[in-house]
């Protein structure tokens, strides 16, 4: 049977490339790095490494074991700092993406409390509005406005939300109150680059076009400041011109008429995840700031 020692051994040599650089990195000998991995070898009955007298790589079953062995360990570090004092301080670095009005307007009034909980952690945000693939870019989790479609990732609401038509008092002065679908295929709209057609029902039946656009912006927040100053309609999540809607400085127009609008907010992370315990600290500060 293999030890555990065997297995942090084995993402060594994977991680570094060489039986001598994992040697040197868990502070033991050669030779003990490979008579762990001969012995995990012919436990598992797998060749795990091909080997020549420079380097050695993974093998595609190297390579499938390495995938499910590592957050095995992480987990097993998490539990044995929970389980032990208590008092294991979160270190490191974490990456976050998500929709910079989510940053603005719901993550960032809460960091200040969580850097003086957890200091010795660093946290990068990647805050765009396009979909990032969490494994492609090295990012360690998510906030994620919409339905989930990838079924290898974790995905937990936080919140529901719903889309909305939304415009300024004085663009609805300016220009009328929209009442029918052919209403909003004239006017002017202000839109994301990907926002190009607009499916609704308006009581006739569905209807999809595409949206005329007045202006285009590559932000979240900078649609919303389009909007409130008065140069289009614009499709926005609730949540993220609540304050706009409180205030007055945006209303809703034709409520109900986006055929799909639901658009819950989800905390999200890969499943293979080797960061256990910073992603669990962020998600609660997630939870927090939408509940």
């Amino acid at each position: 049977m293999y030890h555990v020692n065997d297995l942090l051994t084995f993402v060594s040599v994977a991680k570094t490339g060489g039986v001598g650089s994992a040697a040197k990195a868990q502070g033991i000998s050669a030779a003990t790095v490979s008579h762990r991995i001969t012995k995990l070898e012919e436990v598992l009955n797998l060749k795990l490494f091909h080997r020549n007298s420079r380097k050695v790589q993974l093998t595609e079953e190297g390579l499938i074991f390495l995938d499910r062995i590592e957050p095995l360990l992480a987990d097993l570090r998490d539990a044995e700092l929970e389980a032990g004092s208590g008092t294991g301080a979160l270190r490191g670095h974490l990456r976050v993406t998500l929709s910079p009005w989510i940053l603005s307007r719901f993550i960032m009034p809460v960091m200040s409390a969580f850097q003086a909980e957890h200091p010795d952690l660093t946290v990068e945000f990647l805050a765009v509005d396009r979909y990032v693939a969490l494994v492609d870019e090295g990012i360690d989790c998510a906030i994620r406005v919409g339905q989930m479609a990838d079924s290898t990732l974790k995905a937990r609401k936080l919140s529901d939300n719903d889309r909305i038509i939304c415009a300024s008092p004085v663009f609805c002065e300016t220009y009328g109150l929209p009442a029918t679908a052919e209403d909003l295929r004239l006017m002017r709209w202000a839109c994301l680059p990907w926002q190009t057609r607009l499916d609704i029902t308006d009581g006739h039946g569905a209807a999809q076009f595409s949206i005329p656009r007045g202006i285009a912006v590559s932000n979240s927040d900078m649609l919303t400041e389009a909007a409130v100053q008065g140069l289009g309609l614009a499709v926005k999540s609730r949540l993220a011109v609540q304050r706009e809607l409180e205030s007055g400085a945006l209303v809703e127009v034709m409520p109900g008429v986006l055929r799909s609008p639901d658009a819950p907010i989800s905390f999200v992370h890969a499943g293979n995840a080797t960061h256990g315990r910073k992603v669990r600290a962020f998600s609660d500060l997630a939870n927090r700031a939408f509940q």
